[in-house]
């Protein structure tokens, strides 16, 4: 009995690594793709960026929000 439980630790722990390095690649990509969308703000002109109603000043808020 001993030994099942923790064999079933071991796994627990196991899976408990693998979920917290899942979670740590997912922030890393989110992050990627955020600084990906504000470089792409970034390089549109002031009056591209008024159309689309952002103001250069509020490329990082409405990236970080999804608002404008």
């Amino acid at each position: 009995m001993t030994t099942n439980t923790l064999a079933i630790s071991g796994v627990q722990r196991r899976f408990g690594l693998l979920a917290a390095f899942e979670g740590a690649v997912a922030r890393f990509n989110r992050r990627r793709q955020l600084a990906r969308a504000r470089a792409e703000l970034h390089r549109l002109s002031d009056a591209e960026l008024a159309d689309i109603g952002i103001a250069r000043s509020d490329i990082a808020r409405v990236v970080e929000t999804g608002r404008r």
